[in-house]
């Protein structure tokens, strides 16, 4: 038996390690299938009033139920396809939580932006809708999931891990509660940033930097539409009136943060490709 020089069997190493990374990455299906399911969203935009109501609040618009659809949809199938894989390569990353994500979003997008859609005259004129409580209020939920989690992994017993899983999950709520209150009342384009944390979070499980990037852009993309009409770059490059309908509105503000995961998603396959090759 002929033993490999030390230089040798480090670069076999390195090159066995990439491969299982490789194989446990799978991350260029996620993002293609939310790309398409973002795209069709503008054809609910229009779609009629709510369904039923209850307390005051109105439930179950047609983009409601599309977005509630969508976003359970695509994170079932997302651990769906981690779970095949991982029987496949017998290396899978650990997705509990990419679904706790999902699960706050649903909760959200259920009750959440109803609420706040029903209620929107009165949150615009509310000081708890406005930046100066919202953001302070996001930054330090988000700063205290984050550091949860990171409690989280240096603990053992099964109580405390719990306990700190349970702490992430409510700050996680409380941003989510804040973004629905500053944005709902002005854009139903909410659910796009529920669809940017999984993303998010599936690429710190990953630990993959063309996912983090690829997650990134495409948040960055869903804060805009949030924040900003992109309809207007649109009429000003001559391709659509300033308005002309809520199903136009939301094709041009959905199109962008679906095009960076479709555009995401064709590189990660390609990458995934070039990596195992």
């Amino acid at each position: 038996m002929t033993e490999l020089p030390p230089a040798a069997l480090l670069d076999e190493m390195t090159r066995l390690r990439a491969r299982a990374r490789a194989d446990r990455h799978a991350y260029a299906a996620p993002l293609l299938l939310f790309g398409v399911l973002v795209l069709p969203a503008p054809l609910w935009a229009d779609g009629g009033p709510p369904r039923f109501g209850a307390a005051g609040v109105w439930f179950g618009t047609p983009l409601q139920l599309y977005w509630l659809v969508a976003v359970v949809g695509g994170f079932l199938a997302t651990a769906a396809w981690y779970l095949h894989r991982g029987r496949r390569s017998g290396v899978r990353t650990p997705i509990r939580g990419y679904l706790a994500i999902g699960l706050l979003g649903v909760l959200a997008i259920s009750f959440g932006l109803p609420v706040v859609e029903s209620f929107a005259y009165r949150v615009e004129r509310s000081p708890y809708a406005q930046p100066s409580f919202t953001v302070p209020v996001a930054a330090v939920a988000a700063l205290a999931g984050g550091g949860a989690l990171w409690l989280r992994s240096r603990l053992g017993g099964r109580g405390a891990r719990g306990t700190a899983t349970a702490a992430a999950l409510a700050s996680g709520f409380v941003v989510l509660a804040m973004l629905d209150l500053a944005l709902a009342p002005a854009r139903p384009y909410a659910p796009l940033l529920t669809i940017a944390l999984g993303l998010l979070g599936l690429a710190w499980l990953e630990r993959s930097r063309v996912l983090g990037v690829i997650s990134g852009l495409f948040a960055a993309s869903a804060l805009l539409v949030n924040l900003y009409n992109v309809q207007h770059v649109f009429f000003h490059l001559g391709l659509f009136p300033r308005y002309s309908g809520d199903t136009t509105m939301a094709f041009t503000n959905t199109l962008p943060p679906g095009l960076v995961l479709l555009a995401g998603g064709t590189f990660a396959a390609w990458h995934e490709r070039r990596v195992r090759a």
